[in-house]
């Protein structure tokens, strides 16, 4: 879709393309810096941007009344995870019971990024797509739940990390909202809620140090949108 000449958007601001190699370009920002990019990846956060403009112009017009509760954002703790597990078929196995003793109401558009409490770090960021259906506890007896029923949700899942390389660790992190979540986040199966502006900070970082798991080029600064998704309609997570 790109073409020598033609003017787009990544998050880094608007630039042109000047040469296209194959699946990469070199790009020309306004500030008359350069960059060799992936196409495949900045088609992606240009269509992102393309979509979020659309919508703004909606909201601003009011041709589309907003029906939906605004996403809550939330640090979710496992007590720990074995690197062999890292992967988006282990990572969906993390838990909700029914009761909202343990953790607080979810409803579609709410956001997680996954914290193992052992290796102290970040490894994975998630969406809810849907509404819950319920399971039994004792399916998931490793996670000791008192409760007899628990909550499976569908999601997206947005970045995950393959190794504890790929982990954002929390001492590279401080957070306005919860500043002493590293003290607060002391045992798994906890929600900490944190603002919104806190978790795209932490997601972003988490996408991009994961997208380029298969790039070796230490010199690409690319960052995606947290909304770019590996999409897995049928992935599941219980919370």
């Amino acid at each position: 879709m790109f073409e020598v000449g033609g003017k787009y958007e990544n998050r880094h601001g608007q630039y042109e393309v000047t040469e296209v190699n194959g699946d990469r370009m070199i790009v020309k920002y306004a500030d008359g810096s350069e960059s060799d990019l992936k196409m495949g990846i900045q088609e992606r956060i240009w269509l992102n941007i393309i979509a979020e403009k659309e919508a703004e112009a909606t909201r601003n017009n009011k041709k589309k009344k907003k029906t939906t509760s605004k996403a809550n954002h939330y640090i979710k703790s496992i007590s720990s995870i074995a690197e062999a597990l890292l992967n988006p078929a282990d990572i969906i196995t993390a838990v909700t019971p029914t009761s909202p003793k343990k953790a607080p109401k979810i409803v579609s558009g709410d956001r997680f990024i996954y914290y193992s409490i052992l290796e102290k770090g970040f490894f994975a960021v998630a969406t809810i797509t849907g509404d819950p259906k319920k399971a039994k506890a004792s399916d998931y007896a490793d996670l000791n739940f008192d409760e007899k029923k628990i909550h499976i949700y569908p999601i997206d899942i947005d970045a995950f990390g393959a190794s504890y390389s790929k982990m954002i660790y929390a001492d590279a992190f401080e957070l306005e909202s919860q500043p002493d979540y590293r003290d607060l986040l002391t045992e798994g199966e906890m929600y900490l809620k944190i603002n919104e502006d806190d978790f795209e900070l932490l997601a972003e970082a988490l996408t991009e140090f994961t997208e380029d798991d298969d790039d070796d080029d230490s010199n690409e600064e690319e960052l995606l949108d947290d909304d770019d998704s590996l999409l897995m309609d049928d992935d599941e997570i219980v919370v």
